[in-house]
């Protein structure tokens, strides 16, 4: 007897169906089919996408009947049918593509290496919509034969939660479908699900509030919640005269410029990943660490405030800032929001897409799933005369020798 699938099952596999983000519908719809379309990266939005790719290759899970190719092209579907996208003739040096996309392509020699690409510097309307790709060509007697793949509809990741409501709507009568269902397409459909899972953890979206994260050299998060515009930093001046504290340092995460020198004058460079606008309402985890609080606002709920004053240089401070989470260009004070609501070692549920920072609270840096983590810093030389330096309130943890602030942090990727 063929046990019915739970709702959640269903509704996973819905999502899988219809959502169409350039996630891996390819590896549902594309089932039986000699090509495959992928697209990359796995969140398109117009905002926070760039070299969006997609690619027309073999699929290795289908037998072909094709042994060598004449053609291959990738289409959209409009009003009056089926547009060019990108093609590759045999007869032709170059691919064939329309706007200002790039294309790429090899339909030469063995057969599980052609493949026909498009890439995107800038993603807008035209990267949305349902696209296929098709090849012809002849098998090992020269007959004629043209494969295809499946349709991929490309949704914008802004969109998706709306999405998502439609279809859990109809997860009910899916259920139904599925009880009519042979062992082997249930089986098929369970191969399928154990494929996406991961990916679909990375559905999960940073949790609500306002707030800031350090940000890596890898870039900010890969989430509409911190688009923001123009860039956000605080160039700290530090002790630029005579010192026998230890100098301006940091682990190997952050960027190259975190550290710069214009003349006797030193610099220290943090810079963040914002987040100003809602997005989702959803509360943080339970956990053991910090981030930042941004200025005129409340940290989320479960965070306690703090903050951390940098005694930058006295002699013509020439500190800068453009951000929402210190106060004062020339001795910046930072503020912070910090939780110790549940342990380090109890692994909580972040979005996995991208690498992203914490600050570590406790002497531990938090568990997250599906993320492996290290501990890092960063070290600022503060003003060696009469310094200021202060911390108060709920602070991640520092180390201060002398004239010197030392950060710890956990770098997730």
């Amino acid at each position: 007897m063929i046990q019915p699938w739970s709702q959640e099952s269903s509704l996973i596999l819905l999502l899988v169906l219809h959502l169409g983000l350039a996630l891996p519908v390819q590896d549902v719809s594309d089932q039986g089919m000699p090509l495959q379309l992928t697209v990359s990266p796995p969140f398109v939005s117009r905002y926070t996408a760039q070299n969006m790719t997609l690619r027309c290759d073999r699929n290795p899970d289908v037998q072909t009947e094709m042994a060598e190719v004449s053609r291959i092209r990738i289409l959209k579907q409009s009003t009056s049918g089926w547009d060019l996208v990108a093609e590759k003739r045999d007869i032709v040096s170059s691919p064939t593509v329309s706007g200002t996309a790039l294309a790429s392509a090899i339909i030469t020699g063995d057969i599980s290496n052609v493949f026909l690409q498009v890439i995107w510097d800038k993603v807008d309307d035209d990267n949305f919509g349902v696209f296929k790709c098709y090849a012809m060509g002849f098998d090992v007697i020269a007959n004629p034969v043209t494969e295809s793949s499946t349709e991929v509809d490309i949704h914008e990741f802004h969109n998706v939660i709306g999405h998502v409501v439609d279809i859990s709507n109809k997860a009910h009568r899916t259920m139904g479908d599925l009880k009519n269902s042979t062992v082997d397409e249930i089986s098929q459909l369970k191969k399928t699900l154990n494929k996406v899972s991961t990916f679909l953890d990375s559905l999960i979206l940073w949790p609500g509030g306002y707030y800031g994260l350090l940000k890596p050299k890898t870039g900010c998060p890969v989430d509409l919640a911190f688009f923001g515009g123009n860039r956000k930093f605080h160039k700290i001046h530090s002790e630029s005269q005579s010192s026998s504290d230890p100098s301006n340092s940091h682990s190997s995460v952050f960027p190259d410029d975190t550290i710069s020198s214009e003349g006797r004058n030193k610099f220290f460079t943090m810079e963040f990943c914002e987040v100003t606008r809602q997005f989702n309402p959803s509360s943080w985890p339970q956990g053991s660490f910090c981030i930042h609080k941004l200025l005129h606002q409340s940290c989320p709920a479960g965070f306690d405030e703090g903050y951390v004053n940098v005694d930058a240089e006295d002699t013509d401070n020439a500190g800068e800032a453009r951000n929402n989470v210190a106060l004062g260009a020339s001795n910046p004070r930072l503020y912070f929001c910090c939780q110790n609501s549940g342990s380090a070692s109890d692994s909580i549920q972040l979005p996995t897409g991208s690498a992203f920072l914490l600050y570590r609270f406790g002497g531990e840096c938090q568990s997250v799933q599906g993320m492996s983590v290290s501990e890092e810093f960063i070290q600022i030389n503060s003003e060696d005369s009469s310094n200021y330096d202060l911390v108060s309130g709920s602070h991640p943890d520092v180390n201060r020798p002398g004239s010197v602030i030392k950060f710890y942090l956990c770098y997730y990727k």
